[in-house]
């Protein structure tokens, strides 16, 4: 395996990347870390490098807490990072214990970002919309129903 990172001119030179936040850049460095380039021969033409990986590319949280990346951090810098046409999501997965992980792949739409032409992602991440489930909702009911006692 390669240990070199190869990043275009053009994206560090980009104002989408330069208007990155920190945890956004930490995050797409990874996945600029985690791709696996491969030649290709063109035709008549001189070869071509490309994501082998590409839509394959899984980052789980629990790397990114091993890496010091909190899960709200991670969770908006991927936010970000799909927002200005870094990343697209290929599956989405279930989270939890099932082993069912989201699935990305590398975009060039942040060329285009912030002119007319620029297109949003066309499979943005699914905010979970479950209301009254888990945990926070019962820590939540717990705090409410304390301050309601009353000693008799």
């Amino acid at each position: 395996m390669d240990k070199k990172i190869w990043i275009d001119k053009n994206l560090l030179r980009s104002s989408a990347f330069r208007s990155l936040k920190k945890w956004s850049m930490l995050v797409y460095l990874d996945f600029l870390r985690k791709r696996q380039m491969e030649r290709v021969k063109l035709a008549k033409r001189s070869d071509e490098w490309v994501i082998k990986n590409n839509g394959e590319i899984v980052y789980p949280y629990s790397e990114a807490e091993y890496r010091g990346i909190d899960r709200s951090k991670f969770r908006d810098a991927i936010d970000e990072l799909i927002e200005k046409g870094f990343l697209d999501i290929a599956h989405q997965g279930s989270g939890g214990r099932s082993g069912d992980m989201s699935r990305y792949f590398i975009d060039n739409r942040w060329e285009k970002y912030g002119t007319p032409a620029f297109c949003p992602a066309s499979n943005p991440r699914q905010k979970d919309a479950r209301k009254g489930r888990g945990w926070s909702v019962f820590h939540a009911n717990k705090k409410q129903n304390s301050g309601n006692k009353i000693d008799t």
